[in-house]
């Protein structure tokens, strides 16, 4: 994220002393009180003066900041700001959709433009066009009298329009398999499943920084994954919020999602998981561990950088293998042996099992695979091939 360069403007007003010359040989015949007293008022004169120039100055270039409706309201990053940073907010916004050059803001602080501005990016994931922005500050003595924004689009409003109309295509193409009664949960599993479906992670990918990158040529990184997913969600009627950070201390973006009345982590990046097969050569699978996870989850090794105040996540109740039956609190031999019985029987692809902690996670390894105890419940299982992940508490076995 760019952020905004400052700019202070003084304006200062110089006098011409024409007449100064006249009044100094003048003041040679007089005394030297008087001339005393002609330097006192010329420099009280002088001050006022310049003081007077530069407001009039100012008020001729900054406009008056103008209130614009707000229109969100229900979005989470905006509900964190404080009242000016608020106002600020819904002024740039409308700002960048209404595509002007540059405003007056309501407020005089650019730290608190700073967060109106990373709060929009936040909860508007769409936003393509726009790539950061500069703020000018206008300054009389120390008081500041007013600050403008000034975006910085990076295509033509024509362009725009022609590029929006293509991913809303694209979009309700994808979109085009889930039924919009679906529940919240089914909703953010086919977001999370479609986009690493059709998406590949490229670094080389044009425009990788926003959803271009995905509608436009289905490749790109996490902050164009994350943009995309707020807005499949949108779409849905599913609020999210893009969250900025580091992961494994590299700079990452993700999701929270509001799913079923309770707040989620979900990272369309992490879970685009490649492995080596069998073969030897490199697969794409979904990874459910990073579809609505909680805080806990999430902080094994992600940091939140973002600048507004984010929730607990607490709930598991849409955690992918919490919903589908395959989490374990507790070493149920038969239990999990059967589930596995019960998913190679069906011939299955694979099958993930989630464990509470990395003890009970350790002990299931050791058990099903160090010791074999596998082919107890897997009759006629010759080898296993099997990944593991050790920050989720995830195994992954494929028949």
């Amino acid at each position: 994220m760019i952020k905004g360069r400052g700019s202070v403007i003084f304006y200062i007003t110089l006098l011409f002393l024409g007449g100064f010359l006249k009044r100094l040989i003048n003041a040679f015949i007089n005394t030297v009180i008087s001339l005393i007293l002609a330097t006192c008022i010329f420099l009280a004169g002088c001050y006022f003066i310049r003081q007077y120039k530069s407001e009039e100055i100012i008020n001729s270039m900054l406009e008056e900041p103008v209130a614009v409706e707000s229109v969100s309201y229900d979005r989470y990053a905006y509900q964190q700001l404080t009242d000016e940073e608020k106002l600020t907010y819904d002024q740039i916004y409308n700002c960048v959709n209404e595509y002007k050059t540059k405003i007056t803001v309501s407020t005089k602080s650019s730290a608190n433009l700073q967060k109106a501005y990373e709060a929009m990016m936040a909860d508007y994931g769409d936003l393509f066009w726009i790539s950061g922005y500069q703020y000018n500050t206008y300054s009389s003595g120390d008081s500041i009298d007013g600050v403008e924004f000034e975006p910085k689009y990076t295509v033509s409003k024509e362009q725009r329009d022609l590029y929006m109309a293509t991913i809303e295509n694209t979009a309700s193409e994808w979109l085009a398999g889930i039924d919009t009664d679906a529940s919240d949960f089914e909703k953010a599993l086919y977001v999370f499943e479609t986009l690493i479906e059709k998406v590949d992670y490229d670094t080389e990918s044009p425009e990788n920084q926003n959803i271009l990158s995905v509608f436009l040529y289905q490749s790109t990184v996490c902050q164009g994954y994350a943009d995309a997913a707020w807005y499949l969600l949108d779409k849905l009627g599913i609020k999210s919020t893009v969250i900025t950070g580091t992961a494994n201390g590299e700079s990452h973006a993700w999701n929270l999602v509001y799913l079923d009345g309770a707040y989620y982590y979900m990272d369309v990046t992490w879970g685009n998981s490649r492995y080596l097969n069998g073969n030897n050569e490199k697969t794409k699978r979904v990874n459910y561990a990073y579809f609505a996870m909680t805080t806990e989850e999430i902080s094994q090794n992600h940091v939140i950088q973002s600048s507004f105040e984010v929730p607990e996540c607490l709930s598991n109740a849409d955690n992918y293998f919490v919903h589908e039956g395959l989490y374990y609190d507790w070493f149920g031999v038969d239990a999990i042996g059967n589930r596995l019985a019960e998913s190679y029987n069906s011939q299955d692809k694979e099958i993930s099992l989630k464990f509470s902690s990395s003890d009970l996670y350790s002990r299931v390894i050791t058990y099903f695979i160090d010791d074999n105890h596998l082919s107890d419940y897997c009759k006629g299982l010759s080898s296993v091939y099997y990944l593991l992940d050790e920050n989720a508490n995830v195994i992954t076995i494929q028949w």
